[in-house]
């Protein structure tokens, strides 16, 4: 399997995530086989120490003594053990990917040991979610994350398979006893569920893994399907618009949302959260300002349309002074700079003995240039389209507590007044960082 993979393969450099178990001990010995036959491949590994046993040094050393004998470079990294102590399998799943992942160069493809037994395994925690056909689906052989590929060469391939391979070969592999820990839901699975149905159904785990390989081809087919649809509705700001959601059918609208955060590349949320998002954002009254929060992102409804956006810190209390007026002033959160330049907007000088501060949070009525009666400052943003979620991002400018203007939306009639001008540019970055505003 490797070496077809290999053939198929521009590229062919590979970094191996070792843990010095069977699976990748196995993994890594047949691709140092075919680099004997192969010698233009390069082969790397990465060792994640997650700190949880007192063993943890005996393994390392294990793997460096097994990279060593094969001129492997390897590589390891240590997860902190008071940020591990709290946290689930999948949570540590998904930081341990993350590591690999920024130490992935681009030219390397990332190699897995993933078997037929956890492909099962993970189609049963799949069932005991609810999840629907995609998340039975389970591991995919080649996933693309970014610019960046996974490879799952062992998913045809059964633990016993792997073993009688390994035992030909005199390997030698450590034995994680975490591992029998049932408390842990992958443990029950592979020790007290899939054995008593291998034993009542000898090729159980063959069936799973067909229906597995089913789910994904219709999965595959119906995402195909709804991609050509979607398009009608999805606007240039990578919003969704949900105008007409309320005259389609309530399937058609879930399978829509499920695909439109399919391609914010983030982990497929429940169905029963996809039926929440559907309840709130499509069913609720019109004045709502609904939200859902997604692990670190949020789906917000604004205008008939639904926003994918990462949640923003809160900048409510943060107060910035702008003494050196020549110099940049660098905000908070990415949200770029302020400068003086000719280019930005003109405002009344402040006076040599007034502070000139920013602030991100203002409640109350304003009067603003071009009007002749105040208003609430919700009320504005509003008529000037800028999003709830964007609101407390925007740098508002103070002379000492004169609110002077929001940059570059609108500037406040005040009684304060000075013949001399100085034009402010803002610099921002609120186009690029996943909500995908445009100021105007």
């Amino acid at each position: 399997m490797i070496k077809e993979i290999i053939k198929k393969l521009k590229n062919k450099s590979f970094l191996i995530a070792y843990s010095g178990g069977l699976d990748s001990t196995v993994l890594l010995h047949q691709l140092i086989e075919i680099k004997k036959i192969t010698p233009d491949i390069k082969i790397r590994a990465i060792y994640i120490n997650h700190n949880l046993t007192l063993l943890a040094k005996k393994w390392i050393k294990h793997c460096k003594k097994h990279c060593k004998i094969y001129q492997i470079p390897l590589t390891i990294k240590d997860i902190d053990i008071h940020q591990n102590k709290n946290k689930t399998e999948e949570q540590l799943r998904i930081k341990r990917y993350s590591i690999i992942y920024n130490h992935l160069l681009s030219e390397e493809i990332l190699l897995t040991g993933h078997h037929m037994n956890d492909q099962c395994e993970t189609f049963f925690l799949s069932l005991k979610r609810g999840s629907g056909p995609t998340g039975l689906s389970s591991m995919s052989f080649e996933t693309i994350l970014g610019n960046k590929t996974i490879i799952r060469p062992f998913l045809n391939k059964t633990k016993k398979e792997l073993e009688l391979w390994a035992n030909r070969k005199n390997l030698k592999w450590i034995e994680d006893f975490s591992n029998f820990n049932i408390n842990h839901d992958r443990n029950y699975i592979r020790h007290n569920i899939i054995p008593v149905l291998e034993k009542r159904w000898p090729f159980f785990l063959k069936n799973c893994f067909r229906t597995i390989k089913i789910c994904r081809k219709e999965t595959i087919l119906l995402n195909d399907l709804l991609l050509e649809k979607i398009q009608n509705f999805i606007k240039f700001d990578n919003s969704l618009n949900i105008k007409s959601f309320q005259n389609i059918k309530k399937e058609t609208c879930t399978a829509f949302i499920r695909r439109w955060i399919r391609l914010q590349t983030i982990k497929m949320p429940s169905y029963k959260n996809i039926e929440c998002i559907y309840h709130q954002m499509i069913l609720s009254r019109k004045d709502a300002n609904p939200k859902i929060v997604l692990d670190e992102n949020e789906i917000r409804r604004y205008k008939k349309s639904l926003y994918f956006i990462k949640t923003p810190p809160i900048l409510n209390s943060t107060f910035l002074f702008w003494h050196k007026k020549n110099s940049k002033l660098i905000l908070p959160n990415n949200l770029g700079n302020l400068t003086q330049d000719n280019q930005g907007m003109s405002l009344p000088k402040p006076r040599k003995n007034q502070l000139v501060n920013i602030r991100f949070q203002y409640e109350g009525k304003i009067l603003i240039l071009g009007r002749d009666k105040k208003r609430k400052i919700k009320k504005i943003w509003q008529e000037k389209n800028i999003p709830p979620w964007l609101r407390n991002q925007i740098p508002l400018l103070f002379y000492n507590n004169i609110f002077i203007s929001a940059l570059g939306v609108f500037i406040v009639n005040t009684k304060y007044t000075n013949k001399k001008t100085w034009k402010i540019s803002w610099k921002n970055d609120l186009k690029s960082n996943n909500n995908k505003f445009l100021f105007y």
